[in-house]
């Protein structure tokens, strides 16, 4: 299967996230190595990772749509309004809900969507699950709390 990763933010620079897609990819490749893996980066990020199996390999962000992958991991909840791939989406937690009035628009609409189009939703939380569901109208089943780990 080729599954692609949404790394636009990787590595301790980006904090929680970039820890955690960093601790993802590095915990996939010393456990996968029959999947294929496409790790798509931001140009900023791009030589902050190296691929350490054959079976990954580094792209732009920008060129998910020419690779195709079979499953794609968002790992944050911004995935791109016109993708149209099968995808799983991460939710850390819904703190774009309480941020200023025209942001917090524009995020609602761009987390509904992303809560709605993705096949498996994972929260990082059981507080985090209640959330989605409290805020948005989501089937629980559709919801999988993965705690994330230490490193």
């Amino acid at each position: 299967m080729k599954i692609g990763i949404d790394a636009r933010f990787f590595g301790a620079k980006d904090r929680g996230i970039g820890r955690y897609v960093e601790n993802l990819i590095r915990n996939l490749e010393a456990l996968d190595n029959h999947n294929q893996y496409f790790i798509f980066l931001s140009k900023r990020r791009f030589n902050d990772y190296n691929p350490g199996q054959p079976n990954f390999r580094k792209l732009l962000f920008n060129q998910i749509k020419k690779n195709k992958p079979d499953l794609m991991h968002f790992t944050y909840f911004k995935v791109p309004i016109f993708y149209r791939g099968r995808f799983i989406v991460t939710i850390h937690d819904l703190i774009v809900s309480h941020v200023g009035f025209f942001k917090k628009n524009a995020y609602k609409i761009i987390l509904c969507l992303a809560l709605k189009r993705a096949e498996k939703i994972i929260a990082v939380s059981n507080y985090t699950k209640e959330d989605i569901l409290r805020y948005y109208q989501v089937n629980p089943d559709k919801i999988k709390v993965i705690y994330e780990g230490i490193s």
